[in-house]
């Protein structure tokens, strides 16, 4: 039976996370005596460089006070996440994290040295090209930001394991598996191939910063701070999403990496397998959480007309960038698998969207610095409900 710690925490202050973080460690069975002399491998959510108080990373402070606790107890932390776009130096440097390095003395890791994990039980994706470090590490630790997300309605604890992949060699897995159904299914191999893979399999425990995430249209600059003032920890991450989700008052059924997870029997196949300890999840739960939009769409798995290009192009949301907000930095551009998005031309300063090859991933959404992207709805859009 999975246990997942849930404590409350209503501030990012050092003695409030340090004390969460060990007693969510304690309640989980986690001695912390096991990170004496271990090289300690620890990944928050950078996404892109942004200001601790936008909820789109990991905060600074949540990291600070996990690495603490790792060096006191005799370990080595190293710092090790693969950023969307800019590099890790640059989000580093724009972010609260550089000075928190700087400060407690922490090393970083090259993301984009990479290895090939072989996980001969995941459905599709067997062997999955991963950032090195993890295959050095004696412990993982994972940092997620709950946030809400337009593909995978939530991203927590299964989706974080995304930024194993370096960099852009992300956004190409969207064009590999491009509807909500698929690319949950491959976060799900990543996930157990990243649980199991290893040899001998590698601790992975998972604390979660839901004490500020985001709702609304997440995981980018799009997204809204929201206070959820809660800490969860464990070592099953379908076990803490689920827990997460409920806090937040979502519909779990949405969740395509929870309820499909249940499916692979990962360490849990329902709810009713769950332990929450600490506190109880109707004593911290919210009933206004905002959901993502996501794609009602591919949500709902009508699949079979919408592989057309016309029928994509009238039924599904398109990403639209706006010309009162856009700088043209073109960060869109260099993320897209699919190659979309080409320079301005013309009287209208936003970069050029080629729709019929968009794979509609919204990656540019996501990563543009500005907020200056927005989905926009097809034509015909309305006589699906959608």
């Amino acid at each position: 039976m999975p246990v997942v710690s849930l404590l409350p925490c209503a501030a990012y202050e050092n003695r409030l996370l340090t004390d969460a973080i060990r007693k969510s460690l304690s309640n989980i069975g986690f001695d912390v005596k096991t990170f004496k002399n271990a090289r300690v491998v620890v990944k928050p959510n950078l996404l892109m460089p942004a200001k601790d108080e936008k909820a789109i990373i990991t905060h600074s402070e949540f990291f600070r006070a996990v690495v603490q606790i790792v060096k006191e107890s005799g370990g080595t932390p190293i710092l090790l996440e693969s950023p969307a776009i800019h590099s890790l130096a640059r989000t580093l440097k724009k972010t609260a994290y550089g000075r928190v390095l700087e400060s407690e003395g922490i090393e970083t890791a090259d993301p984009g040295i990479t290895r090939t994990l072989h996980y001969e039980d995941a459905k599709k994706f067997k062997h999955i090209d991963i950032s090195e470090g993890y295959f050095d590490a004696d412990i993982i630790l994972s940092l997620p930001k709950f946030k809400t997300h337009g593909i995978t309605y939530i991203t927590g604890a299964v989706k974080m394991l995304f930024g194993a992949i370096p960099g852009v060699e992300k956004s190409k897995m969207h064009m590999r598996a491009p509807t909500p159904e698929e690319f949950s299914e491959f976060i799900l191999d990543l996930y157990g191939a990243m649980t199991y893979g290893f040899s001998p399999p590698k601790p992975i425990i998972h604390i979660m910063d839901a004490v500020c995430v985001q709702e609304g249209e997440g995981p980018g600059t799009a997204g809204k701070p929201r206070w959820l003032n809660a800490v969860l920890a464990g070592d099953n991450g379908i076990a803490i999403d689920y827990a997460a989700a409920m806090v937040a008052g979502l519909d779990i059924k949405k969740a395509l990496t929870v309820v499909n997870g249940f499916k692979r029997d990962y360490g849990v196949s329902s709810p009713d397998e769950i332990k929450v300890v600490g506190a109880a999840i109707d004593d911290l739960r919210v009933d206004d959480f905002e959901p993502a939009t996501g794609n009602s769409i591919f949500s709902n798995m009508f699949r079979w007309p919408f592989n057309t290009t016309t029928f994509k192009n009238l039924f599904l949301d398109r990403p639209a960038p706006q010309e009162d907000r856009c700088t043209l930095c073109y960060q869109c551009k260099k993320i897209c698998a699919s190659g979309a998005i080409s320079e301005s031309s013309g009287r209208k300063q936003v970069p050029a969207y080629d729709y019929d090859i968009c794979i509609r991933c919204y990656c540019c959404l996501e990563i543009c610095p500005e907020a200056a992207i927005q989905k926009q709805r097809g034509r015909l859009q309305w006589v699906l409900g959608a």
